[in-house]
Protein backbone atom coordinates (compact mmCIF):
# COMPACT_ATOMS: atom_id res chain seq x y z
CA UNK A 1 0.00 0.00 0.00
CA UNK A 2 1.55 3.67 -1.04
CA UNK A 3 1.76 6.46 1.46
CA UNK A 4 -0.96 8.00 0.08
CA UNK A 5 -3.41 5.61 0.39
CA UNK A 6 -2.63 4.42 4.24
CA UNK A 7 -2.56 7.39 5.06
CA UNK A 8 -6.67 8.18 3.13
CA UNK A 9 -7.28 4.97 5.60
CA UNK A 10 -5.48 5.95 8.45
CA UNK A 11 -7.70 9.21 8.39
CA UNK A 12 -11.08 7.23 7.42
CA UNK A 13 -10.77 5.08 10.35
CA UNK A 14 -9.84 7.59 12.99
CA UNK A 15 -13.12 9.49 11.77
CA UNK A 16 -14.90 6.41 12.27
CA UNK A 17 -13.30 5.52 15.60
CA UNK A 18 -13.79 8.93 17.00
CA UNK A 19 -17.86 8.78 15.37
CA UNK A 20 -18.30 5.71 17.22
CA UNK A 21 -16.18 6.24 20.57
CA UNK A 22 -16.75 9.76 21.34
CA UNK A 23 -20.26 10.87 19.95
CA UNK A 24 -22.34 7.51 20.04
CA UNK A 25 -20.46 6.35 23.71
CA UNK A 26 -19.26 2.53 22.07
CA UNK A 27 -16.85 1.25 23.87
CA UNK A 28 -13.51 0.37 21.86
CA UNK A 29 -14.15 -3.11 21.71
CA UNK A 30 -18.05 -2.93 20.29
CA UNK A 31 -16.68 0.43 18.19
CA UNK A 32 -14.46 -1.72 16.09
CA UNK A 33 -16.70 -4.26 15.69
CA UNK A 34 -18.89 -2.07 14.23
CA UNK A 35 -16.39 -0.47 12.17
CA UNK A 36 -15.74 -4.07 10.67
CA UNK A 37 -19.24 -4.97 8.96
CA UNK A 38 -19.51 -1.65 7.87
CA UNK A 39 -18.93 -2.67 4.38
CA UNK A 40 -17.77 -0.10 2.25
CA UNK A 41 -16.26 -0.92 -0.76
CA UNK A 42 -14.32 1.81 -1.25
CA UNK A 43 -12.80 1.81 2.17
CA UNK A 44 -12.17 -1.50 2.42
CA UNK A 45 -9.14 -2.09 4.05
CA UNK A 46 -10.52 0.21 6.94
CA UNK A 47 -13.02 -2.72 7.61
CA UNK A 48 -10.52 -5.51 7.97
CA UNK A 49 -7.78 -3.23 9.89
CA UNK A 50 -10.74 -2.92 12.65
CA UNK A 51 -11.32 -6.65 12.43
CA UNK A 52 -7.47 -7.17 12.94
CA UNK A 53 -8.00 -5.10 15.54
CA UNK A 54 -11.17 -6.22 16.94
CA UNK A 55 -9.61 -9.99 17.27
CA UNK A 56 -6.18 -8.84 18.58
CA UNK A 57 -7.94 -7.38 21.56
CA UNK A 58 -10.58 -10.02 22.32
CA UNK A 59 -6.79 -11.97 22.74
CA UNK A 60 -5.89 -10.26 25.53
CA UNK A 61 -3.94 -7.17 23.48
CA UNK A 62 -3.61 -3.74 24.30
CA UNK A 63 -5.01 -1.57 21.68
CA UNK A 64 -1.90 0.09 21.20
CA UNK A 65 0.16 -3.19 20.74
CA UNK A 66 -2.60 -4.19 18.79
CA UNK A 67 -2.05 -0.83 16.40
CA UNK A 68 1.59 -1.05 16.20
CA UNK A 69 0.95 -5.04 14.70
CA UNK A 70 -1.97 -4.23 12.59
CA UNK A 71 -0.77 -5.84 9.37
CA UNK A 72 -3.79 -4.15 7.12
CA UNK A 73 -2.59 -0.19 7.63
CA UNK A 74 0.11 1.26 9.23
CA UNK A 75 -0.18 3.20 12.38
CA UNK A 76 3.34 5.36 12.50
CA UNK A 77 5.08 5.76 15.59
CA UNK A 78 3.21 8.63 16.85
CA UNK A 79 0.10 7.27 16.85
CA UNK A 80 0.79 4.33 18.65
CA UNK A 81 2.18 6.57 21.37
CA UNK A 82 -0.51 8.65 21.60
CA UNK A 83 -3.11 5.52 21.88
CA UNK A 84 -0.51 4.27 24.62
CA UNK A 85 -0.49 7.71 26.46
CA UNK A 86 -4.33 7.28 26.21
CA UNK A 87 -4.28 4.24 27.58
CA UNK A 88 -2.12 5.04 30.75
CA UNK A 89 -3.94 8.08 31.95
CA UNK A 90 -7.93 7.19 30.61
CA UNK A 91 -8.18 9.61 28.08
CA UNK A 92 -8.76 7.72 24.86
CA UNK A 93 -12.20 10.21 23.36
CA UNK A 94 -9.81 13.24 23.42
CA UNK A 95 -6.64 11.10 22.16
CA UNK A 96 -9.00 9.84 19.15
CA UNK A 97 -10.39 13.65 18.66
CA UNK A 98 -7.01 15.37 18.46
CA UNK A 99 -5.74 12.23 16.48
CA UNK A 100 -8.49 12.78 13.96
CA UNK A 101 -8.12 17.01 13.75
CA UNK A 102 -4.29 16.19 13.25
CA UNK A 103 -5.86 13.75 10.01
CA UNK A 104 -8.00 16.68 9.58
CA UNK A 105 -5.28 19.19 9.05
CA UNK A 106 -2.77 16.97 6.86
CA UNK A 107 -5.44 16.23 4.86
CA UNK A 108 -6.19 19.84 4.36
CA UNK A 109 -2.61 21.16 3.45
CA UNK A 110 -2.10 18.43 0.93
CA UNK A 111 -5.49 19.45 -0.71
CA UNK A 112 -3.84 23.27 -0.70
CA UNK A 113 -0.66 22.28 -2.02
CA UNK A 114 -2.38 20.19 -4.75
CA UNK A 115 -4.07 23.30 -5.51
CA UNK A 116 -1.69 25.43 -5.32
CA UNK A 117 0.30 23.29 -7.85
CA UNK A 118 -2.13 22.88 -10.63
CA UNK A 119 -0.67 25.56 -12.40
CA UNK A 120 3.03 24.70 -12.23
CA UNK A 121 1.95 21.16 -13.60
CA UNK A 122 -0.01 22.48 -16.39
CA UNK A 123 2.36 24.41 -17.58
CA UNK A 124 5.31 21.85 -17.03
CA UNK A 125 2.57 19.76 -19.12
CA UNK A 126 2.58 22.31 -21.64
CA UNK A 127 5.73 23.26 -22.24
CA UNK A 128 6.94 19.12 -22.38
CA UNK A 129 4.29 18.89 -25.05
CA UNK A 130 4.58 21.75 -27.02
CA UNK A 131 8.33 21.08 -26.65
CA UNK A 132 7.63 17.30 -28.75
CA UNK A 133 5.87 18.52 -31.15
CA UNK A 134 8.14 21.39 -31.89
CA UNK A 135 11.31 18.92 -32.38
CA UNK A 136 8.99 16.22 -34.60
CA UNK A 137 7.73 18.97 -37.25
CA UNK A 138 10.67 21.43 -37.76
CA UNK A 139 12.79 20.32 -40.03
CA UNK A 140 14.81 23.79 -41.04
CA UNK A 141 16.59 25.20 -37.79
CA UNK A 142 20.42 24.59 -37.74
CA UNK A 143 21.82 22.78 -34.66
CA UNK A 144 22.76 25.41 -32.54
CA UNK A 145 18.91 26.65 -32.70
CA UNK A 146 17.91 23.06 -31.18
CA UNK A 147 20.37 23.69 -28.55
CA UNK A 148 19.31 26.69 -27.49
CA UNK A 149 15.52 25.91 -27.76
CA UNK A 150 16.02 22.93 -25.95
CA UNK A 151 17.53 25.02 -23.00
CA UNK A 152 14.47 27.54 -23.30
CA UNK A 153 12.20 24.84 -21.76
CA UNK A 154 14.92 22.97 -19.46
CA UNK A 155 15.19 26.21 -18.00
CA UNK A 156 11.06 26.04 -17.82
CA UNK A 157 10.75 22.68 -16.60
CA UNK A 158 13.31 23.07 -13.73
CA UNK A 159 11.85 26.97 -12.69
CA UNK A 160 8.83 24.76 -12.25
CA UNK A 161 10.21 22.10 -10.36
CA UNK A 162 11.81 24.19 -7.91
CA UNK A 163 8.51 25.86 -7.62
CA UNK A 164 6.66 23.17 -6.23
CA UNK A 165 9.66 22.06 -3.94
CA UNK A 166 9.13 25.54 -2.54
CA UNK A 167 5.11 25.53 -2.62
CA UNK A 168 5.58 22.33 -0.78
CA UNK A 169 7.76 23.28 1.96
CA UNK A 170 5.61 26.85 2.70
CA UNK A 171 1.95 25.16 2.07
CA UNK A 172 2.63 21.94 3.57
CA UNK A 173 2.38 20.65 7.32
CA UNK A 174 4.00 22.82 9.03
CA UNK A 175 5.61 20.60 11.82
CA UNK A 176 6.99 21.91 14.30
CA UNK A 177 3.62 23.11 14.72
CA UNK A 178 2.43 19.62 15.34
CA UNK A 179 5.24 18.77 17.12
CA UNK A 180 4.20 21.51 19.85
CA UNK A 181 0.72 21.12 19.27
CA UNK A 182 0.70 17.45 20.34
CA UNK A 183 3.64 18.11 23.18
CA UNK A 184 1.13 20.53 24.69
CA UNK A 185 -1.40 18.23 24.53
CA UNK A 186 0.62 15.48 25.89
CA UNK A 187 1.45 17.69 29.24
CA UNK A 188 -2.25 19.37 29.89
CA UNK A 189 -3.37 15.44 29.90
CA UNK A 190 -0.62 14.95 32.64
CA UNK A 191 2.38 13.75 30.73
CA UNK A 192 5.91 14.78 31.95
CA UNK A 193 7.39 17.80 30.16
CA UNK A 194 10.59 15.55 28.79
CA UNK A 195 8.15 12.42 27.81
CA UNK A 196 5.70 14.92 25.98
CA UNK A 197 9.05 16.24 24.11
CA UNK A 198 10.35 12.91 23.40
CA UNK A 199 7.10 11.72 21.76
CA UNK A 200 6.66 15.06 19.20
CA UNK A 201 10.39 13.80 17.69
CA UNK A 202 8.50 11.03 15.76
CA UNK A 203 6.61 14.55 13.74
CA UNK A 204 9.54 15.90 13.13
CA UNK A 205 12.30 13.27 12.22
CA UNK A 206 15.00 12.61 14.23
CA UNK A 207 16.93 13.07 11.35
CA UNK A 208 16.03 16.52 11.08
CA UNK A 209 17.50 19.74 12.88
CA UNK A 210 14.27 20.47 14.46
CA UNK A 211 14.10 16.99 15.45
CA UNK A 212 17.57 16.87 17.02
CA UNK A 213 16.39 19.69 18.97
CA UNK A 214 13.75 18.07 20.49
CA UNK A 215 15.27 14.62 21.32
CA UNK A 216 18.22 16.79 23.29
CA UNK A 217 15.36 19.23 24.74
CA UNK A 218 14.08 16.10 26.19
CA UNK A 219 17.26 14.68 27.60
CA UNK A 220 17.96 18.02 29.19
CA UNK A 221 14.15 18.30 30.46
CA UNK A 222 14.75 15.06 32.34
CA UNK A 223 17.87 16.10 33.98
CA UNK A 224 15.79 19.03 35.17
CA UNK A 225 16.93 21.44 32.90
CA UNK A 226 14.74 24.99 32.67
CA UNK A 227 12.23 24.86 29.89
CA UNK A 228 13.72 27.81 27.76
CA UNK A 229 17.15 26.20 28.45
CA UNK A 230 16.21 23.65 27.00
CA UNK A 231 14.62 24.69 23.88
CA UNK A 232 18.22 26.93 23.43
CA UNK A 233 19.49 26.61 19.86
CA UNK A 234 22.92 26.66 18.33
CA UNK A 235 24.14 29.46 15.70
CA UNK A 236 22.82 27.50 12.85
CA UNK A 237 19.38 28.53 12.64
CA UNK A 238 19.06 31.89 13.71
CA UNK A 239 15.36 32.88 12.03
CA UNK A 240 14.08 29.74 14.48
CA UNK A 241 16.13 30.76 17.22
CA UNK A 242 14.48 34.19 17.20
CA UNK A 243 11.02 32.66 16.62
CA UNK A 244 11.10 30.36 19.66
CA UNK A 245 12.89 33.35 22.00
CA UNK A 246 9.54 35.17 21.09
CA UNK A 247 7.05 32.25 21.39
CA UNK A 248 8.44 31.97 24.76
CA UNK A 249 8.27 35.26 25.70
CA UNK A 250 4.87 34.90 24.37
CA UNK A 251 3.56 31.97 25.92
CA UNK A 252 5.19 33.01 29.52
CA UNK A 253 3.50 35.90 29.55
CA UNK A 254 -0.08 34.28 28.87
CA UNK A 255 -0.01 31.46 30.86
CA UNK A 256 1.41 28.85 33.05
CA UNK A 257 3.91 25.53 32.05
CA UNK A 258 1.36 23.60 31.20
CA UNK A 259 0.20 26.25 28.49
CA UNK A 260 3.59 26.93 27.28
CA UNK A 261 3.37 24.28 24.48
CA UNK A 262 -0.09 25.19 23.62
CA UNK A 263 0.53 28.59 23.17
CA UNK A 264 3.44 28.38 21.24
CA UNK A 265 1.58 26.07 18.85
CA UNK A 266 -1.01 28.83 18.34
CA UNK A 267 1.84 31.36 17.69
CA UNK A 268 3.54 29.61 15.32
CA UNK A 269 0.32 29.04 13.17
CA UNK A 270 -0.23 32.54 12.88
CA UNK A 271 3.01 33.17 11.59
CA UNK A 272 2.03 30.28 9.35
CA UNK A 273 -0.99 31.89 8.04
CA UNK A 274 0.68 35.24 7.43
CA UNK A 275 3.16 33.44 5.23
CA UNK A 276 0.50 31.48 3.57
CA UNK A 277 -1.50 33.90 2.83
CA UNK A 278 1.55 35.96 1.08
CA UNK A 279 2.44 32.80 -0.82
CA UNK A 280 -0.96 32.80 -2.95
CA UNK A 281 -0.81 36.37 -3.01
CA UNK A 282 2.58 35.90 -5.02
CA UNK A 283 1.95 32.59 -6.62
CA UNK A 284 0.74 34.07 -10.17
CA UNK A 285 3.10 36.81 -10.47
CA UNK A 286 5.82 34.53 -9.93
CA UNK A 287 4.52 32.30 -12.52
CA UNK A 288 3.89 35.19 -14.97
CA UNK A 289 7.35 36.24 -14.29
CA UNK A 290 9.01 32.61 -15.22
CA UNK A 291 6.64 32.26 -17.64
CA UNK A 292 8.00 35.22 -19.52
CA UNK A 293 11.59 34.64 -18.82
CA UNK A 294 11.23 31.21 -20.73
CA UNK A 295 9.10 32.93 -23.74
CA UNK A 296 11.53 35.54 -23.64
CA UNK A 297 14.51 32.94 -24.34
CA UNK A 298 12.03 30.81 -26.87
CA UNK A 299 11.51 33.77 -28.63
CA UNK A 300 14.80 35.34 -28.83
CA UNK A 301 16.04 31.55 -29.70
CA UNK A 302 14.32 31.61 -32.75
CA UNK A 303 13.72 34.86 -34.20
CA UNK A 304 17.27 36.42 -33.80
CA UNK A 305 18.69 33.47 -35.64
CA UNK A 306 16.27 33.29 -38.61
CA UNK A 307 16.45 37.19 -38.97
CA UNK A 308 20.53 37.17 -39.00
CA UNK A 309 20.07 34.14 -41.89
CA UNK A 310 17.80 36.66 -43.36
CA UNK A 311 20.67 39.49 -43.34
CA UNK A 312 23.11 37.16 -44.48
CA UNK A 313 21.19 36.31 -47.53
CA UNK A 314 20.57 39.65 -48.02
Amino acid sequence: MNRLQNRRNKKRFTELLEEFVCRKNCDLQNALNLISKTGSRKYKTVTLAAQNLYDSLRHGNTFSSALKNCSVIEFDVLYVSFISFAERCGSLEQTLIFLKDKCLREEENNSKVIEACVYPAFVIIASVAAGILFFVYSKSFSDEIYDSILFSFCFLILFCITAFVILKKLLGTNKLYEAFLAAGFLIKGGESLANAVKDAVNILGYETREGQLFAQAGKKLSYGVSLKAAFELDSWNKSLQSELEDAFFYAENTGGENDVFEKIAIWLNEQDKKRRAVCFKLLEPFFIFGTGIFLLIFLMNIVLPVFNQGTMIL
